[in-house]
């Protein structure tokens, strides 16, 4: 079959002619139809994890189910499903006997240290499987295997009850599906970009947020935009999600929390993050981390993405066009989601 591999580091993508794998016992093989490029496929190729070479990237595949492994249940040849990123968990640590193997200790990872979607056919656990809607499109379903239910779990997790406020800081890839689930959820939404093109582009939607934030504006002008949506005793947002990795998006999350709100932490910025004690102690912000859901989430957001007809922004690229898609990201250029689509 054909893959895109990471041959060596800090080098180009590189399409290969491998064999096709064999699914273990609690393994389906898919052939794949659609798998989406997230910034932690750049981390990969820059080896900022424990990756040994060479490797399938892509962490957000979608396909069909081609074979069961012999202790499969609950799946079936032909069904069309995502998987999120885990290959396998050890089931000993802490964390998986809680019933939380997404912080497991030492999981195997699609595309970071396990061969991913950019592939004719996977090898995939079923245990991280979901079930897709028969009118999903693939190249919509594969974003929504990371970067989706990512951005749904960091909402989630800011706690915010329903009616209150919540900023999406950073319309890219994660942000401009997750103003459109904060939406459906019943929150008063604002949007937070540097790029007027992405706020307009959110604001274009059925489910677009109530207010726009260009990031380059003046605080209190910023301010005085929320004021106009948001009514509460505290000035500013419930909770802020951050969605990108530049260091001046926090200071600005940070500025637009209101008193005893919440910021995410979804962003992996290389030289880490930096917050005033004056967020932390006078405003009293609490920053939460947010790692990708786990598979509660994603049926839920397979759902709620399904039953609202939310927009992903997506676009598409062949195999043979994985370094021409890397560089235009490294650009900056692009809106949305890049997926590789397999014919």
């Amino acid at each position: 079959m054909k893959a895109v591999q990471i041959q060596r580091f800090n080098e180009p993508y590189h399409v290969s002619d491998v064999p096709v794998p064999k699914p273990k016992p609690h393994q389906v093989l898919m052939r794949i139809k659609a798998a989406g490029f997230c910034h932690t496929d750049l981390m990969v190729l820059n080896h900022e994890f424990d990756t040994t070479l060479p490797l399938i990237g892509s962490h957000e595949p979608a396909g069909i189910i081609e074979e069961l492994g012999s202790e499969v249940t609950g799946f079936q040849k032909g069904d069309r499903v995502g998987c999120i990123n885990f290959d396998s968990v050890c089931g000993k640590c802490a964390d998986c006997k809680a019933g939380l193997p997404i912080y497991c200790a030492s999981p195997l990872m699609k595309g970071i240290n396990s061969d991913g979607g950019w592939a004719e056919y996977m090898v995939t656990d079923a245990r991280f499987m979901v079930k897709l809607p028969d009118d999903m499109d693939f190249k919509i379903a594969a974003p929504l295997m990371c970067a989706g239910i990512t951005i749904y779990g960091g909402i989630v997790r800011a706690g915010v009850p329903k009616g209150g406020s919540i900023g999406i800081v950073g319309i890219g890839g994660l942000g401009h599906i997750g103003t459109q689930i904060a939406k459906c959820m019943g929150y008063t939404v604002a949007a937070i970009d540097i790029k007027q093109s992405a706020l307009d582009a959110v604001a274009s939607y059925k489910h677009a947020p109530d207010t726009l934030v260009l990031a380059s504006d003046p605080i209190e002008k910023s301010l005085e935009k929320i004021d106009k949506v948001v009514q509460s005793d505290y000035r500013g947002l419930d909770a802020t999600v951050i969605a990108t990795d530049q260091q001046p998006a926090f200071d600005l999350a940070a500025a637009l929390t209101r008193n005893h709100g919440t910021m995410v932490l979804l962003g992996q910025p290389q030289e880490g993050i930096r917050l005033s004690f004056h967020t932390v102690i006078f405003k009293d912000i609490k920053l939460v981390g947010s790692l990708i859901g786990d598979m509660t989430t994603a049926r839920e957001l397979v759902n709620l993405f399904h039953e609202n007809k939310l927009h992903v922004d997506v676009k598409e690229w062949k195999m043979e066009q994985a370094e021409e898609m890397r560089q235009e990201y490294l650009s900056g250029i692009g809106n949305g989601k890049n997926v590789i689509v397999i014919d």
